[in-house]
């Protein structure tokens, strides 16, 4: 899945992901969570497959990005609570994140609320950049990993949740 010559310029296209989707969504998850040397290997690519099938594509609202017909990022969302935000680390850096955050943004009812791990500052950094800002601090112990994790909110300004 490696970017063609022009690797800055791509067209991305967003849809409501669909069960067929799974193995595309599956792909882009594993490749991301196996890119991050600071995260434990806990599920196969198996288990994170049905991981996607049966639980992400069926409680959480989930939008891909698509760049020539393949999913290369995706964003779950199950109310106020971003879920899961992963991009395929081929095209990170290439807008497809920034496009769903925006998108997931736009849609909002109200305030988005999400978690990162302390050791990921690439997220961090991404987050921060748009509006996000940390709420709280955990030592881990609240998720599978088991590693350190911040909460944090995106304010919909009170102006925007009137329109």
């Amino acid at each position: 899945m490696r970017p063609g010559p022009d690797c800055r310029r791509m067209i991305l296209r967003l849809r409501t992901a669909v069960a067929g989707d799974a193995d595309g969504v599956a792909r882009v998850f594993s490749a991301s969570l196996r890119a991050l040397s600071f995260l434990p290997e806990l599920h196969t690519v198996e288990e994170d497959r049905r991981f996607i099938g049966n639980i992400a594509l069926k409680e959480c609202e989930v939008v891909v990005a698509e760049h020539d017909g393949v999913i290369v990022s995706f964003l779950a969302r199950l109310n106020g609570t971003i879920r899961h935000l992963h991009t395929h680390p081929d095209f990170v850096g290439r807008g497809a994140g920034s496009l769903l955050l925006q998108a997931a943004q736009d849609e909002a009812a109200g305030d988005l609320e999400l978690w990162c791990f302390q050791a990921n500052a690439h997220a961090r950094q991404f987050y921060e950049a748009r509006g996000f800002r940390p709420v709280r601090f955990t030592d881990g112990e609240g998720n599978e990993e088991r590693l350190p994790d911040i909460q944090y909110r995106w304010r919909r300004r009170k102006a925007e949740a009137n329109e």
